[in-house]
């Protein structure tokens, strides 16, 4: 979708509940079927969906992996993405599902910026970042002039870049230019070693987390669930920063609202 005109959707920040019981959302999971690297079916993802919905999982951001002037066109997402929606309300799963893109960092997005023609995440300001795990020099002119149209870039797994694993000041300077950061939740409970483990826990002390995100591919390994690292984030931190990242700042970017 297309950055535009807002929707409300009557979020309330969490309370004193812990993950088992505080509806969670997904900001960032790959359950669109044969789209790409994700669920290869529709099976797949009722699957995928089926283990979001155990693990309290309300809402998910369907983001298939995208490339500007590569992928098909928006509308042919939201019409998979009604699909998928259509047969979880038909098998009675109480889970919502909400149009997004892991858009890749290229030459050409830039463009896309200049015209408007982001898919954003549920037609909101914000938009899911991948960066190649080369960072090219001055990206950082890319987020300010992605922010000056009016988007605001989340930068989905920064903890497993290959760059900012070997350079972490950069990680810094990225959410100084203006990013905003969504980790893993398989990096947090260390699924993916050791050295990402670390390095997801300092940027969460550091305080330039502002999401978790399960990242899920399909229903075995990488799967949508949230609640595991919530209760590790709670623990290292405490409840209120779990919350924050898990439920109150997805609820604003789902609202189209300023984090809090």
């Amino acid at each position: 979708m297309v950055c535009g005109e807002e929707t409300s959707l009557l979020f309330k920040p969490a309370n004193k509940k812990t993950a088992a019981t505080t509806p969670l959302i997904d900001l960032h999971c790959h359950i669109l079927p044969g789209i790409d690297d994700g669920s290869p079916d529709m099976e797949t993802t009722m699957g995928m969906i089926v283990i979001a919905e155990r693990d309290n999982i309300r809402h998910i951001v369907a983001s298939p992996h995208y490339r500007h002037t590569e992928n098909r066109p928006f509308r042919q997402i939201a019409g998979l993405l009604k699909k998928v929606q259509d047969e979880a309300e038909k098998g009675g799963i109480r889970v919502k599902l909400y149009s997004g893109a892991d858009v890749r960092l290229t030459y050409e997005l830039l463009d896309a910026i200049k015209k408007r023609e982001v898919p954003t995440i549920n037609n909101s300001r914000y938009f899911l970042l991948e960066l190649p795990e080369i960072v090219p020099p001055r990206v950082d002119d890319f987020i300010f002039e992605a922010k000056i149209k009016g988007f605001v870039p989340i930068i989905t797994h920064p903890e497993r870049n290959y760059s900012l694993l070997a350079a972490p000041q950069k990680a810094t300077e990225l959410t100084k230019s203006g990013a905003l950061f969504q980790l893993t939740v398989m990096s947090i409970t260390g699924e993916f070693g050791r050295q990402i483990r670390n390095f997801s826990l300092r940027l969460l002390k550091e305080g330039h987390v502002d999401f978790v995100a399960s990242d899920a591919h399909g229903t075995n390994r990488r799967t949508p669930v949230l609640s595991v690292a919530f209760r590790e984030v709670a623990e290292i931190l405490n409840d209120g920063v779990a919350r924050t990242i898990f439920v109150d700042n997805p609820s604003a970017v789902l609202e189209n609202h300023e984090l809090l």
